[in-house]
């Protein structure tokens, strides 16, 4: 029985609504007069059948909450005859979030109401597709869910109108109408009208937005008169931190009828305005002034980027952002037509200019940070003077910086004349945050490629609007992190550079520190304090040099140098002899058995030499058979990473040559073989002397090689391994990290050993403890901040000892020990000023924070009590 006349068969039951219930046909439809999407069944005897409301005999009255127009007088809802609808209604296809419904829609025709049809759809909450007798309409729901889906999981028109199409008739998709090309245009308007509404257009009808007007910026950014005050005395509180890169998968295609494409918002949103844009284009295409000859790197991944790609209108985007933060900056955002380089910056200029004026907002000094801007830097007041579309406000400041991930790829002059860490006010920005800002706009680019160059604009607006709109709905959060993260690099830095400075000369401190003072304010060549004078610390072969030329050799022995020498490289020699062993197969082939064989004869024939050669110099002195050499296997990971369990080792092979001691494992005897007091009581005090200054020449050494072959290998996993786009690319990169992780696990051991030696030299221990240190498994590992000798030591103080390499004690006295000290005191106190600016910053943000809101309260509550419309004035108020 129908649950509600309880008087007619119960055959009709819907799907949508919650629970289980049962109507006739007239209940079912005077139950969903206000329910009209959704999904009715009819029971046939056997099943369920699905059938629409339309089927049925449901009419849509608009303007009367469902009800019949009073001009037609009595209630004429369904009856039992279809052909008594009324004559005035049409059949118009409603795209809902559940699907696709045709229904029979009634028209208001009271005195007074609007007549025109697309005007009672929309205060239906249906959007029409046309204007002029309107035959589709779309949900304001629909719309909405669009909006979201195409924002958070970048879904194209298409994919999601395939969707309601299954919600609708998963069985026959060709039944469901396509409403795919006026999804397209009604979203397009509707998200224009929304981004209208929200930014307060719709209570100022008489004037459109203008440049920037329809897009959001950072809330937390210095912007007087806004949530500052005009005036602010410290200036490298309030610099405009800005960070430019580009994006080269967001790509657009040349359009066949570029005449018929039509812009809703055109500069409002965060792409420059195209008419303006083109114009300078031109005037910077036609300049025929010398280009620049490049006076850093050839940045040629740059200069190449999308170069010679055909049918393209634009090879990508470049934005400007705020570097603390990561807002996209409103109407700043350019098309690219070729690379960065190769366009001579034009494009760069004009999103800069355009930032500026934009953004500045009365603040003189900027910080740019571009990943050539070591170039861009040199030239952009040239160009500004000599482009009309280039303009900026007077007084302006501009310092340029790289970004620390590509300040690798600059020459070593780059480093101290355009790193972060050494800008007075750059705090701690987040130097790549372009990069992760870019990584979903990556995901849409595929489909917005083929879009008309308005509509992809737009898209790309509406997506850095979310990008801007996702920030500051957490910025409040962000901001408390930022504000731990500062109290603990200050309490990391901190400490560290006050008990440096302790250790050092009162003296050569007072120096370094006006040199700081003065490079900092005067910038340029004056940056170059923070690079080492010397190149590097003493190799073993100039000090052999320098013992070989000393007029005032203590030991009266000719050739004791080159004997010490050849004990290290027999000892080095021995090294890679374990290395090839341990690489051979179990199933070692005669022929490479053979090779260690002779190897193995030769390294035996020339220690027996040696040994020779150690009587004469010890004048017969009865000694110990020398240090056996043994090897560490936390350092043979590259054996294991090459051949796993199926390497030989050293034990296996000595078994092929019975009781005999192979070459490799051979005592050579030194004087570190021996307690140093034991050498001094001999009279061997002398060649110890030699060898303890040789074994430090041999550690400098093994430790330059450790950082050249980390730092090659570090420069292989980032370049290499990420973009090896074929197989033969890939295993070629995999063979160089293996060959740089042997010449690691080489540097290792020969470091050791010379470690080892000169504490058996009698080395004092504070040299052993701050100078020398032990090497760790974990401190071998890839980092970026060290693939580059420009980059050692700068991205945080956890490195590893060796690419700081701090010596002290009684090294002083060295020039090298000197100059070393005195860049990592600049270095340190560097470090130690980012983060006080940094808690300094986040401090004062907190409370620009704050204001930018009340600014945007008082914006609406001056638009409320404006408004005469009670509509309005609630909006005003949400």
């Amino acid at each position: 029985m129908c649950e509600s006349c309880q008087d007619a068969e119960a055959t009709f039951s819907c799907v949508t609504c919650t629970g289980d219930h049962g109507w006739c046909c007239p209940c079912m439809i005077k139950s969903h007069q206000s329910l009209p999407f959704h999904k009715i069944q009819l029971w046939i005897g056997k099943c369920f059948k699905d059938i629409t409301l339309a089927d049925l005999g449901f009419v849509w009255y608009l303007g009367h909450g469902g009800e019949p127009c009073p001009q037609y007088g009595a209630s004429l809802l369904y009856d039992g005859d279809i052909e008594a609808l009324l004559h005035d209604t049409s059949s118009v296809t409603i795209v809902h979030s559940s699907g696709v419904f045709i229904h029979n829609v009634a028209w208001c025709h009271c005195q007074g109401s609007v007549p025109i049809q697309h005007l009672q759809l929309l205060r239906a909450g249906l959007f029409p597709a046309s204007s002029t007798w309107p035959k589709t309409a779309f949900t304001f729901e629909v719309l909405d869910h669009f909006l979201i889906d195409s924002l958070e999981y970048k879904t194209s028109a298409r994919s999601f109108f395939e969707k309601l199409t299954r919600l609708t008739n998963n069985a026959f998709l060709d039944t469901v109408p396509d409403r795919y090309c006026e999804l397209m245009r009604v979203s397009h308007l509707w998200h224009d009208l929304k981004n209208r509404k929200w930014f307060g257009f719709g209570h100022n009808m008489e004037s459109g937005p203008g440049p920037g007007d329809l897009a959001l910026f950072c809330p937390s950014c210095p912007q007087p008169g806004i949530n500052m005050p005009l005036l602010w005395e410290q200036k490298w509180l309030v610099m405009k931190r800005l960070v430019v890169d580009g994006n080269f998968t967001a790509q657009h295609m040349n359009m066949q009828e570029p005449e018929q494409d039509i812009f809703l918002s055109d500069g409002s949103g965060y792409m420059v305005m195209n008419s303006e844009y083109q114009a300078h284009l031109a005037s910077a295409t036609e300049s025929k002034e010398a280009s620049h000859r490049s006076t850093c790197s050839n940045h040629q991944a740059v200069n190449a980027a999308n170069a010679n790609q055909c049918n393209l209108q634009a090879t990508g985007v470049g934005a400007t952002a705020c570097a603390h933060h990561g807002c996209f900056v409103p109407h700043s955002v350019v098309d690219f037509q070729k690379g960065e380089w190769q366009s001579r910056h034009m494009n760069v200029d004009y999103s800069i200019c355009n930032t500026i004026t934009q953004a500045a907002n009365s603040v003189d000094n900027l910080l740019i940070i571009y990943d050539v801007g070591c170039q861009w830097s040199l030239h952009f007041g040239e160009c500004v003077d000599n482009f009309p579309g280039l303009t900026l406000p007077d007084n302006t400041e501009i310092v340029a910086a790289v970004r620390k991930f590509h300040l690798s790829a600059h020459k070593l002059a780059c480093f101290a004349r355009y790193s972060l860490n050494f800008i007075l006010g750059a705090a701690q920005v987040d130097r790549e945050i372009l990069e992760t800002l870019w990584a979903p706009f990556n995901k849409i680019s595929p489909t917005a490629r083929s879009m008309s160059q308005a509509h992809q604009q737009e898209i790309l607006d509406d997506h850095m609007c979310n990008s801007n709109w996702k920030k500051l709905v957490g910025i409040v959060k962000t901001l408390l992190q930022k504000h731990k993260c500062a109290y603990k690099g200050i309490d990391d830095t901190k400490v560290p550079f006050e008990e440096l400075t302790r250790s050092l000369d009162v003296k050569k401190v007072s120096l370094w520190e006006s040199d700081q003072k003065r490079a900092t304010e005067q910038r340029g060549e004056h940056l170059d304090i923070y690079n080492l004078k010397i190149d590097k610390a003493p190799t073993m072969a100039e000090i052999r040099l320098k013992l070989t030329e000393s007029k005032y050799a203590d030991t009266g022995k000719v050739g004791s140098v080159s004997w010490l020498i050849e004990g290290i490289n027999l000892e080095d020699a021995q090294d890679a002899l374990r290395v090839d062993i341990r690489q051979l197969p179990r199933d070692a082939s005669a022929t490479q058995k053979a090779v260690v064989a002779e190897k193995r004869q030769k390294l035996a024939a020339q220690i027996s030499k040696y040994h020779e050669r150690t009587d004469a110099m010890t004048q017969g002195i009865k000694v110990n058979l020398g240090t056996v050499p043994l090897d560490d296997i936390r350092f043979c990971t590259a054996d294991v990473e090459e051949l796993g369990p199926e390497a030989i080792d050293l034990e296996f092979a000595s078994e092929e040559i019975g009781e005999e001691v192979p070459a490799e494992v051979m005592g050579i005897w030194m004087p570190s073989s021996m307690p140093h007091k034991d050498a001094l009581a001999l009279g061997l005090g002398a060649l110890a002397a030699e060898e303890l200054q040789l074994q430090q020449g041999q550690s400098n050494d093994c430790l330059e090689r450790l950082r050249q072959a980390l730092g090659h290998k570090a420069i292989i996993y980032r370049q290499h391994f990420r973009s090896a786009d074929f197989t033969w690319a890939g295993t070629r990169s995999k063979q160089e990290a293996l060959w740089c992780q042997i010449k690691i696990d080489k540097c290792v051991p020969g470091y050791q050993r010379a470690s080892d030696a000169m504490q058996g030299l009698g080395v004092d221990e504070e040299t052993l403890t701050n100078v020398y240190q032990e090497i760790q498994p974990n401190q071998l590992t890839v980092n970026q901040e060290v693939t580059e000798k420009n980059r050692h030591g700068q991205g945080s103080d956890r490195l590893a000892w060796f690419w700081r390499f701090n010596s002290g004690g009684n090294t002083h006295e060295d020039p090298w020990m000197d100059e070393f000290y005195r860049v990592n005191w600049l270095k340190a106190k560097a470090r130690w000023q980012r983060w006080e600016e940094e808690l300094s910053l986040v401090q004062h943000e907190m409370g620009w924070m704050v204001s930018w809101f009340r600014h945007k309260k008082d914006e609406w509550d001056r638009r409320y009590h404006q408004a005469t419309n009670p509509g309005y004035q609630a909006y005003a108020q949400r």
